[in-house]
């Protein structure tokens, strides 16, 4: 590969929404860039530290060359328009050679996207040795015009699974700016994070967990932060509970954490229909915003009805801190105060919202 001009960037810590995408609920199911705009607007006024497009959640795999760019474009203005500054992050989730996933990293660049998150080539597993997964991120770290995180997600590449020693090596590439675990090992971000002390990488790096509902777990061993797609649903829950726990206020950050713990193990049951499902129906968007690109089939009812019954608290924790104009860092000016807030409490089965209360 032909070497870039590199810019390399810091990715900040803090929490990434990886978005849904919406289709038309048409025969050819064109983009719905309509309700794309919305959520994307939903998720800059929260204050999220930025968001990941044309990732797992968004149901990459089924998007040509041209959605993976209209995505990026349109959620980098709508960031900007909300005076949202944080990274938009494109997603190479398909790309199973190095000269694809370089033009997918060209391409958003070209949209307008700070980082390209890259999973490991994975059709041929068997030939796929760490020797070979640390050459491909290396030289296509090294051509990239914009900086690259690690994907860290056996599930969805027959099982390759990038271990502490590969990943640290990785790190020291000037190129290579963070790594997402959706591998969902607290250990592995405790040895990276150790690891990562002192500069040892030589640059900056940042390292994610790929859920929040060990958030309090990832935060404790040194993590900074996660992507995490119950962000569609109750960012600034998330935000919060990320900022809690930061400040040591853990008491404060584990009545947030349960809710949101509760709420993402029942919205994974329906994978990505559920997730789709409950964004949809959490936002009051159009209730086709929630269809799923073909072949993949209809959410079922049962799943319907279970994502509503997990997810009324947590809609209601984030309904609350919209209210009183609660939002993360990324949308406050510099004197705005920070309220604090402690976590909504059940009376008689009734959930009540968070209240501020002076310190």
């Amino acid at each position: 590969m032909p070497a870039a001009t590199i810019n390399s960037k810091t990715l900040p810590p803090g929490i990434y929404c990886p978005t849904i995408t919406f289709f038309q609920p048409t025969a050819e199911q064109n983009l719905d860039v309509e309700t794309h705009v919305k959520h994307m607007e939903f998720l800059a006024r929260s204050g999220l530290a930025g968001v990941v497009v044309q990732g797992s959640t968004a149901e990459a795999v089924t998007l040509d060359d041209e959605e993976r760019k209209t995505l990026i474009r349109t959620a980098k203005e709508a960031f900007k328009r909300c005076g949202n500054n944080g990274p938009v992050i494109a997603g190479t989730v398909g790309a199973q050679s190095s000269r694809q996933a370089l033009k997918l990293c060209q391409d958003a660049a070209e949209a307008g996207a700070d980082f390209a998150l890259v999973l490991p080539p994975s059709y041929y597993p068997g030939v796929m040795s760490a020797d070979a997964i640390q050459s491909f991120f290396e030289e296509l770290a090294s051509a990239s015009p914009i900086p690259i995180i690690i994907y860290s997600y056996p599930g969805v590449c027959s099982g390759i699974n990038m271990d502490t020693d590969l990943i640290c090596r990785l790190a020291r590439h000037s190129n290579i700016a963070g790594v997402k675990h959706t591998d969902h090992d607290v250990g592995r971000i405790a040895r990276e994070t150790a690891q990562s002390l002192g500069n040892a990488f030589g640059s900056p790096f940042t390292i994610l967990g790929g859920a929040s509902d060990y958030l309090l777990g990832t935060v404790a061993v040194g993590g900074q932060g996660a992507i995490t797609g119950m962000a569609n649903v109750a960012p600034r829950v998330c935000v919060k509970a990320f900022e809690l726990a930061r400040a040591g206020r853990h008491e404060e950050a584990l009545q947030y954490a349960r809710v949101i713990s509760t709420a993402e193990w029942g919205m994974g049951k329906g994978a990505i229909l559920g997730t789709k499902y409950m964004t949809v129906w959490a936002n009051d968007y159009a209730p086709t915003a929630a269809l799923a690109r073909k072949p993949l089939p209809l959410c079922p009812e049962s799943t319907k009805q279970h994502v509503r019954e997990v997810g009324t608290e947590i809609v209601a924790f984030e309904r609350s801190l919209e209210r009183q104009g609660w939002a993360g860092p990324a949308m406050r000016g510099e004197t705005q105060s920070e309220k604090v807030l402690v976590a909504p409490k059940k009376t008689n089965g009734v959930v009540n919202g968070p209240k501020e209360v002076a310190v």
